[in-house]
């Protein structure tokens, strides 16, 4: 009669243990996608910024208005046709 109770028992215990392991493994994880979310969330928001601030420096109105605040007046405009772009290939 004892038998019959000790081996479920055993069981159940080793299931209650194996799950609450697993359960906790996975709480840990989540909390660690969260806290990888946040940083994506921010850093996206941050690039987003900054690439409408580099939008908007790099118009021609606004090259020659810093130009004209910042720079003196012998600052020489290029014009479009005379600028090379560098093309970078990034595969090795």
């Amino acid at each position: 009669m004892f038998k019959s109770f000790i081996i479920p028992l055993i069981l159940l215990v080793f299931g209650v243990s194996f799950t609450n392991f697993y359960k906790n493994k996975s709480k840990n994880l989540e909390e660690k996608i969260a806290k990888k979310k946040e940083v994506i969330y921010e850093l996206r928001k941050g690039n987003e910024l900054e690439l409408k601030e580099n939008i908007f420096l790099k118009s021609p109105e606004n090259i020659k208005k810093l130009a004209n605040e910042y720079l003196g007046k012998d600052y020489i405009f290029f014009e479009k046709k005379n600028i090379e772009y560098l093309e970078v290939n990034e595969k090795k």
